[in-house]
């Protein structure tokens, strides 16, 4: 089978976000030419001994965690339905496939250029209840 599933996660607020992955699409050539687009390309692959797939991967998960973030934020998992009955995953798959770099949106194609697809996500923006407020001295 060449669809694969990880979760790529940041610990300090517990954000996760579920991918599947078709290796069918995302192969080794694939992924050298994506990670290549990014600066700080040997250092992703580096982080994941030198496997550039995987390297990429978390990339895609690192990215959509930022477009979470600056979206107000999400929680959903595969069996969670949204507007129209339908799973907010393909919504956020496809704001990554059109970031520039992940190789766009293809008609009927849920993996996209890139073959990754969000299927999950639990990225909680902050609230009041999570800021402090101290005062500080003036220079």
């Amino acid at each position: 089978m060449t669809i694969k599933r990880y979760t790529v996660t940041e610990s300090w607020k517990d954000y996760s976000v579920t991918l599947e992955v078709d290796h069918s699409i995302l192969t080794p050539d694939r992924a050298t030419e994506l990670n290549s687009f990014w600066s700080g390309a040997q250092d992703f692959a580096d982080a994941e001994d030198g496997d550039v797939v995987r390297a990429v991967i978390r990339l895609a998960g690192s990215t959509l965690i930022r477009i979470m973030l600056t979206q107000g934020g999400t929680d959903f998992t595969e069996k969670t339905k949204g507007i129209f009955n339908m799973s907010p995953g393909p919504i956020w798959t496809k704001d990554l496939h059109d970031e520039e770099g992940w190789g766009g949106s293809e008609p009927d194609a849920p993996f996209g250029w890139c073959g990754i697809r969000c299927v999950a996500a639990s990225v909680e923006t902050p609230g009041f209840d999570d800021m402090e407020l101290k005062e500080v001295a003036q220079a």
